[in-house]
């Protein structure tokens, strides 16, 4: 079945941002990848294999459920980190009916998206997972996952076509091409995505600077997460970093006392968020997310790295 033959309810049409997971596949009718709802402003995730799929529900539920009663307030403050939660729909799609997640659409406001799927952890499978499911996920994306608790499944990138134009062009790369870096790849990729390598004019070099910074303060909120929590352990996790290209060339400008006004303020078009919660399990023992935490300190030294060299 074509992509152009898929048959997708009314108001409804594929992300065209999807950069990794599962994806509507001309092979295979019964493969789904993420609609949008660009009415609603909503990004709908079908759900997966019915135990994973159930296990991703109740943790957005749980979210959502968090704090109301003053209990789980850890719980409560993991939800700035995460696409907001609207609640399961029920849709048809290619004669099937399906349960779907109406998540937050993060670059729905962006003109040109750059997004990259980021994978945590050395280990990405779950304490539930089978011999045979370890040693496949053993063997993906070895060196980045053992060096650095990283891997790419997938990203997308506007570039600057010649140096000092407007002009652009859109890379995109999908699980192939991070199964083929070494770390020093993983790190070339990563400045790359963050176009700190064709900042060519001043404005632009100043509106990469305040997105490294900007998703250098989002990253150390989410570990400052974790080093508190002792509820939740995740595996297969992945960070979704967003920004809007357009915004590198024109970077919002600080106010005296060092706050932006609130159409400036980056985290406006710079977002970095959780996503992929098929295989979270409460903490073994009660112990700190280690193999989680290991991943996201490599990324911070990572951009760290960028933002100073």
């Amino acid at each position: 079945m074509a992509k152009s033959d898929q048959e997708l309810p009314e108001g409804f049409r594929q992300l065209k941002t999807q950069v990794a997971g599962h994806t509507f596949e001309e092979s295979n009718a019964e493969a789904v990848g993420l609609l949008q709802d660009s009415k609603a402003g909503c990004v709908l995730k079908p759900l997966g294999k019915p135990e994973c799929g159930e296990r991703e529900l109740r943790f957005y539920e749980s979210l959502a459920e968090a704090g109301a009663s003053g209990d789980n307030d850890l719980l409560a403050l993991l939800r700035g980190h995460v696409p907001r939660f609207y609640g399961p729909l029920k849709l048809v799609v290619n004669r099937r009916e399906r349960t779907f997640l109406r998540l937050e659409d993060l670059t729905r406001s962006y003109a040109k998206p750059c997004v990259m799927d980021v994978k945590m952890g050395k280990r990405t499978w779950d304490p539930e997972s089978s011999p045979n499911k370890r040693k496949v996920e053993e063997a993906k994306y070895v060196i980045c996952k053992q060096k650095l608790g990283l891997c790419l499944p997938g990203f997308q990138v506007y570039l600057p076509k010649e140096e000092h134009t407007q002009e652009t062009t859109i890379l995109r790369h999908g699980k192939d091409y991070g199964k083929s870096l070494n770390v020093e790849g993983f790190k070339q990729t990563m400045a790359l995505f963050f176009n700190a390598s064709t900042s060519d004019s001043k404005s632009r070099r100043a509106g990469c600077e305040l997105l490294l910074k900007e998703v250098l303060r989002q990253l150390q909120e989410i570990l400052a997460w974790f080093q508190r929590q002792r509820l939740l352990h995740f595996y297969a996790s992945s960070l979704l970093i967003c920004y809007d290209y357009s915004r590198l060339a024109d970077p919002p400008k600080p106010l005296i006392n060092g706050y932006h006004q609130n159409d400036d303020d980056p985290a406006t078009w710079v977002r970095v968020k959780m996503i992929d919660f098929a295989h979270v399990y409460p903490a073994e023992q009660g112990l700190p997310d280690e193999n989680y935490m290991f991943g996201l300190q490599s990324l911070i030294e990572v951009v760290q790295s960028i933002l100073h060299r």
